[in-house]
């Protein structure tokens, strides 16, 4: 139990790093309420990571966490363009954008790709850093793809 909430405490405060650096690279700033939902995001798509099996398909997997986070953008976005107007983003000149510019389909592109980090981070944690569960491995179309790395204290 204890490992489970240090590593989504973990999760949590890097998915709120890695969320404000890519908004730092890409636009030059970013809002404390993205970056909890950063962090909210890595922690929910750790945990789905958790309840998908091994053998499901990693790109289905991506896709699910793509489409949690489109959705949690759709929320956030309105009760800020709504309630809050501080314009935390606006995808409105971008095309293929919805409900008000909050979200748009190249980014749920993006989204998609930020799944793979997810994924591979909370794995990581999971196997190595907290010793806990299965080795990690990663299937598309029913292949097995990769494997992570046997741990150290494993090979004895």
């Amino acid at each position: 139990m204890l490992n489970i909430v240090k590593r989504n405490w973990i999760m949590f405060l890097l998915g709120c790093a890695f969320y404000t650096l890519i908004e730092m690279f890409w636009r030059g700033y970013s809002f404390r309420e993205m970056s909890i939902l950063g962090g909210l995001i890595f922690v929910t798509g750790g945990l789905l990571n958790n309840k998908f099996s091994w053998k499901m398909d990693l790109l289905l997997q991506c896709g699910i966490i793509s489409l949690m986070i489109t959705i949690s953008e759709a929320v956030i976005g309105n009760i800020d363009y709504y309630f809050l107007h501080k314009n935390m983003w606006d995808y409105s000149n971008l095309p293929l954008s919805y409900l008000n510019g909050k979200i748009s389909i190249p980014f749920s592109i993006i989204w998609f790709f930020m799944g793979f980090a997810i994924i591979l981070t909370h794995d990581a944690i999971t196997y190595y850093w907290m010793h806990d569960g299965e080795q990690p491995e990663y299937w598309i179309w029913k292949k097995r793809i990769w494997k992570m790395p046997v741990r150290e204290c494993d090979l004895d």
